[in-house]
């Protein structure tokens, strides 16, 4: 605003446009208030005396708990000022009814109902207050008069527009100290500390004129962001504008000054402060319940006591009376501290709601907004705020419940955490029965409890480059793996990550970390591993894989290095975290490079920097150490490492013994791009790279590189760039060469095995029971049938063994036949409940087992539901007492009372009605007895019933291992090269060294279930179905049994050992009158006859390729097409689905049975796998087109509709490490 619109225009004196300038302005619309709501008479002509008093207006702001004491305020200030107007703004709820005539609201001062609802919901009552004061005065300000602001515990006993009379436009504003004297320090209060906290100048009392529209403006913006910085406002206007401090001690008497003035009664009757005339006394923290306090804010130690102050008390005393004549009775809640629909807000939520208003801009909506958003904004606040919210079935609003409550608190250290379980509890009994939790913002829990499985296997958990190298490791080790905690050993590869009990838990970390809840530490060096075994636990070192990556090519650095704007210079890439400044040591990086090159042009220091922001100390140093060498280049922003090194010649790291390890997964991925190394001689660089891998720069002290050294290693790499380079590519070798993955897996296997062991040993014995094996105790019994009887024993009779030894023999017949009669029963009974489990485990099944399951988990959950329901039974009998108990007490209070109170009789109506609603309590607490004694039935009933689904379970697993052993005991256990497993295709036998198939059906059901599923749909009752790469037969036989005695299944395997297998797989799953549709292929499926060279695969089976070089051909090729067209057990069927398992050699698998595929037109099922193919010298996007050019559709299983081979080729390599694809050749327009 200029000042020729904040000033009014001039006049003259005795005008009577200077008569009612003010008046005209406050009725044109700028207050937007009639002149008849303020009670004004007609304004008469005034002199030039009075003419300071026409500018002056008094305002407040009050919420409808204030209104009384801003009433008395008002009329004092008119009593004092009969000249000036007042104006108050009231802070109530949108579109309520006006508490005062002439109160304005929010909408008068130009503030947006929506912007209005939302402050209501993000501050608290003195918060909005103090948010809407300075958007008040913005708008009174265009009146052009002089604001004198006032609160509304302020009461005036005189005249305040001569202390204001000297403001101008220079200087606009005047405030007021709430102290003309130091506070002593002496144990009372209020003392210096609640000084500094409160602020010097009181907001009770201050004034703002025209040319103050900035100060204003910055209050609004400041207070909007952080409604609680009210306090330091005032004190920071001096430095913003020119003001005048008002210094009269009869202004401002208050609880922070009473004890250091003087007030006493003139015999005028007026009151006076040192001397002065009182002008105004600031009641701010009186209340009428405690009328023997000034302020209930210092009720401790309070400085001034009214009983030693008679005039002061007596000035409370009056103050207490005028606010009971101006209507007030009892305290009142403020009007935002519930819904619209009654529920009590958290206060803690309005602080969630206000953050995630100035976080995001856009805040969530307000249930005070004038469209009513009440549905919205209990979506937001019932909602988890994080996944640790939502596991623990909570949510913003109970997480504000917690925080506001202190006994909460203390019960329930860690309600999203440790104390999940019980906090949930409370909450849906307790939290929801007394109205303080909506029932919506109470979730169920997810249970994140992983299932164990009791085999020998690990799962890595954590993610990065050191948790990426284990997987490395771990898949080369050939153990089945995982990446939840579903094997009993674990490697946590990240601090703080969560693992289930029960778990043998390895830290594998490159720095400190938290060994509290772990079995086993590995680290990176020894260096490393000395500095953990000081935790106590057993530490070793983990061997790590080299990463293997492509070496950096031209056009890749070219662009790197346009991105630094950088061109033919040679770079030293560098990398510092400045959380880790001393160790990370970029400082002594500089140095060596300046004392390297004081002043060659054409090299560069490149250095990649994190932790700027949150370590600026740290940054400023780096900054003013390389600001004058316009060489050196920074970058703090958007870092990425992969560019810092493309753009790179050679990489240097002078890091410090402190720094530990975590470096030395960085300088592996520098290395693994072929860029020379640069590091200090020690810790994991110095074990891990050596003199072959890196230029190791020798210490001049512990750990501490020599600066010199490096400079020398510096100056001799850019003076040969080749050599550097040649260096580079030869330290990459050598990594890969000396850390191999093959080496890493082996020694991860070792420790992963011992580990598994020691598991066993500590854990595992506690998780079986008695029902592990039931005939355990029979076979016991069987061996007691061969102790032969005791006849050494000793006897006082001396003939006593002779005797027995004859009786023996006498009786040894006898005895024998009683041995095979015994034998025979026990054979008799094992085979009995042998056969008693077989029947019973088919006649439950796998589907039956699963049903088992739900029930038990439908009946867990029903458990669950009445234990809430129990304790909000029992929450409401509580409550239902203790309303009693308190009516009870009530009526006692009031019989033993005066019998003359007037208001004995509206509380003896309110008893009688309450009486009406314990009665109603009283019935209603007999009906929840009852059913409580029916919800103790149903959960004992509920408890019996899950301890059998339980038993039940636990049988049934038992009988799948009986099953087993039967199996092994008639048919025999081979030679120990196989295994059986139980599946859906039957009891199929495989290779005992696969790593693949054997450990996935080990504890799953089925192989490969979407691929079963869409073989099932497309088979065809007289078709042909053809498994290449059928290995032992598990599609086969699954296809075999379903089509019965019609159609054929064609089986393709080359490996010998595998066809061994699968043909015992058919002979003891498929009955033999339909063994004949079975015809057995013993060769390598190709697109042409001729030898293959094969080799064995990880998969299982074997691989096979064109041989190469003097590799001799070991396998068969064969053209299907050729080979099945006439075959005898194939004439007038024709193929229905193919199934093509081989990975790479798809399309030349495809390519050999072309003519059949033409002919019969069958579905395809089929492994994709791109990088493969390439290694064949084939093009994979030229082998999907020719798919189409078959007449196929390319669908990927899973899903319906085709996609085009430039989109799957896409989709496959933004896969990253998943490079195969379940494809359905899907035949067009059949």
């Amino acid at each position: 605003m200029t000042d020729s619109q904040a000033q009014p225009d001039p006049v003259t004196a005795g005008s009577p446009d200077s008569d009612s300038a003010v008046e005209a302005t406050l009725q044109s619309g700028v207050l937007e208030q009639p002149a008849e709501l303020f009670g004004e008479p007609e304004w008469p002509a005034e002199t030039s005396e009075d003419r300071g008093a026409r500018t002056v207006l008094g305002c407040t702001v009050a919420c409808r708990d204030q209104l009384p004491a801003a009433r008395v305020l008002r009329e004092t200030f008119r009593r004092h000022h009969p000249n000036a107007q007042f104006a108050l703004l009231v802070v109530d709820l949108p579109g309520a009814d006006r508490a005062e005539p002439d109160g304005l609201t929010f909408a008068d001062i130009g503030l947006d109902a929506t912007e209005y609802a939302r402050l209501a919901m993000g501050c608290t009552a003195e918060q909005l207050r103090n948010v809407l004061r300075p958007m008040f005065l913005q708008h009174l300000l265009k009146s052009g008069a002089t604001v004198l602001y006032f609160e509304p515990s302020v009461q005036l006993f005189g005249r305040f527009d001569d202390l204001v009379a000297g403001l101008t436009h220079e200087r606009p504003v005047a405030l007021v100290p709430r102290v003309l004297r130091p506070l002593a320090v002496d144990g009372l209060r209020p003392n210096p500390a609640d000084l500094a906290e409160s602020g010097t100048f009181d907001p009770s009392a201050f004034a703002v004129r025209p040319g103050a529209e900035q100060l204003l403006a910055t209050w609004v913006e400041q207070l909007r962001s952080d409604p609680s910085a009210a306090a330091s406002m005032l004190d920071g206007a001096p430095a913003l504008v020119d003001h005048q401090v008002i210094r009269d001690p009869g202004v401002g008497l208050s609880v922070w000054n009473a004890a250091q003035r003087e007030l006493v009664v003139a015999g005028d009757g007026r009151h006076t402060v040192d001397g002065t005339v009182l002008r105004s006394v600031h009641f701010d923290g009186f209340q009428p319940q405690r009328p023997w306090l000034l302020s209930t804010a210092y009720a401790d130690r309070p400085r001034i006591l009214l009983s030693e102050n008679p005039v002061l008390a007596g000035l409370c005393a009056g103050y207490r009376n005028a606010l009971v004549g101006a209507g007030y009775t009892r305290e009142q809640p403020h009007p935002f501290d519930v819904m619209p629909d009654g529920v009590v807000l958290p206060a803690t939520l309005r602080r969630e709601y206000l953050d995630a208003w100035l976080a995001d801009g856009e805040p969530p909506p307000s249930p005070f907004e004038p469209d009513g958003p009440l549905a919205e904004f209990r979506e937001w606040s019932c909602a988890p705020a994080d996944d640790r919210q939502r596991a623990a079935g909570g949510s913003r609003w109970t997480a504000a419940v917690w925080a506001d409550d202190p006994i909460l608190r203390r019960d329930y250290p860690d309600p999203f955490g440790t104390n999940a379980e019980a906090f949930h509890e409370w909450c849906v009994g307790v939290g929801v029965a007394s109205g303080r939790v909506p029932a919506e913002a109470v979730h169920r829990r997810i249970d994140n409890r992983a299932a164990l499985v009791d085999q020998l296997g690990v799962a890595v958990l954590g993610d990065g480059q050191l948790a990426e190298l284990m997987r490395t490791a771990v898949r080369a080790s050939g153990l089945p793996s995982a990446d939840t905690a579903y094997y009993p050993v674990v490697l946590r590869c990240g601090p703080g990550l969560p693992v289930p009990a029960g778990r043998y838990v390895i830290d594998v970390h490159n720095g400190a970390a938290d060994t509290a809840d772990v079995a086993e530490t590995w680290v990176l060096s020894e260096s490393g591993r000395a500095a953990a075994r000081r935790n106590g636990t057993k530490t070793r070192v983990v061997v790590l894989p080299a990463p293997e990556r492509d070496r950096i090519d031209l056009p890749t650095r070219k662009g790197a290095r346009a991105k630094f704007g950088l061109s033919d210079e040679f770079v030293f890439g560098a990398f510092v975290d400045h959380a880790a400044e001393r160790a990370d040591n970029a400082l002594g990086v500089v140095s060596a490079f300046l004392a390297a090159f004081p002043e060659r042009d054409e090299v560069r220091l490149l250095i990649g920097v994190v932790g700027a922001v949150e370590h600026p100390e740290a940054a400023e140093r780096l900054r003013l150490a390389t600001a004058t060498d316009s060489r050196i280049l920074l970058v703090e922003e958007d870092l990425d490492l992969h560019p810092l090194l493309s753009a790179s010649d050679s990489f240097v790291s002078l890091h410090r013994g402190e720094a530990g390890d975590d470096h030395v997964l960085r300088l592996l991925e520098v290395a693994a791009h072929g860029v020379p190394v640069i590091a200090g001689e020690h810790g994991a660089v110095a074990e891990l790279f050596g003199a072959e891998s890196a230029r190791l720069v020798p210490c001049a002290g512990p750990g501490e590189p020599d600066i010199e050294a490096a400079a020398e290693l510096l100056r001799a790499a850019a003076d040969d760039p080749e050599a550097s380079a040649a260096f580079g590519a030869a330290a990459k070798e050598n990594l890969l060469a000396v850390h191999t993955v093959a080496r890493a897996g082996a020694r991860l296997r070792e420790r992963v095995e011992q580990a598994y062991r020691n598991w066993r040993t500590k854990w595992s014995r506690d998780s079986h029971g008695q029902f592990d094996d039931p005939l355990r105790p029979l076979l016991v019994a069987r061996h007691a049938l061969h102790r032969a009887p005791e006849v050494g024993a000793s006897s006082r009779n001396s003939m006593a063994p002779a005797l027995r030894k004859a009786v023996l023999k006498a009786l040894s017949h006898y005895d024998e036949h009683i041995r095979d009669v015994m034998r025979s029963l026990v054979d008799g009974v094992e085979q009995t409940a042998a056969e008693l489990l077989r029947r019973q485990y088919e006649a439950d099944g796998e589907g039956d087992m699963e049903a088992v399951r739900a029930e038990l988990a439908q009946l867990i959950r029903r458990h669950d539901q009445l234990g809430a329901q129990l304790l909000g039974t029992d929450d409401g009998m509580v409550r239902a007492r203790a309303d009693l108990a308190e009516q009870h007490r009530r009526l006692r209070k009031l019989e033993a009372g005066e019998g003359g109170d007037q208001r004995v009789d509206a509380l003896a109506e309110r008893l009688d009605s309450l009486t009406g609603a314990v009665e109603r309590i009283l019935d209603r607490m007999d009906a929840l007895e009852q059913r409580q004694a029916g919800d103790q039935n149903a959960a004992a009933n509920l408890r019996s019933a899950s301890h059998d689904a339980a038993n039940a379970l636990q049988r049934t697993d038992v009988l799948q291992r009986i099953l087993l052993r039967e199996h092994e005991r008639n048919i025999g256990g081979g030679d120990g090269t196989t295994t059986p497993v139980l599946c859906d295709a039957g009891l199929l036998r495989l290779p005992a060294d696969d790593s693949f198939m054997l450990p996935w059906l080990s504890s799953h059901s089925s192989w490969d279930a979407d691929v079963s599923a869409l073989i099932d749909s497309l088979l065809e009752p007289d078709g042909v179905f053809m498994d290449v790469g059928a290995y032992v037969g598990y599609q086969t036989v699954r296809v075999l049994s379903r089509l019965g005695n019609s159609g054929a299944v064609v089986a393709v395997e080359p490996c010998p050992r595998s066809g061994a297998l699968l043909k015992h797989n058919v002979e003891v799953n498929v009955p033999a009158a339909w063994g004949h549709r079975l015809v057995l292929v013993e060769g390598a499926a190709w697109d042409g006859s001729c030898q293959l060279a094969a080799e064995s695969s990880l998969a299982g089976g074997l691989s096979v390729s064109p041989p190469e070089g003097d590799t001799p051909p070991s396998v068969r090729g064969v053209r299907l097409d050729r080979e099945l067209e006439n075959h005898e057990a194939l004439q007038n069927l024709k193929l229905s689905v193919v199934h093509v398992d081989v990975g790479g050699r798809v399309h030349r698998v495809l390519g050999g049975l072309v003519r059949l595929l033409r002919r019969d037109r069958p579905s395809i099922v089929c492994s994709f796998t791109p990088d493969a193919i390439r290694q064949l010298g084939d093009d994979p996007g030229a082998a999907l087109r020719e798919f189409g050019t078959w007449g196929y559709d390319l669908v990927p299983v899973g899903r319906n509709r085709p996609v085009s081979a430039a989109d799957l080729l896409e989709a496959i390599s933004a896969t990253g490490s998943v490079s195969t694809v379940k494809l359905w050749l899907r035949p067009k327009q059949k």
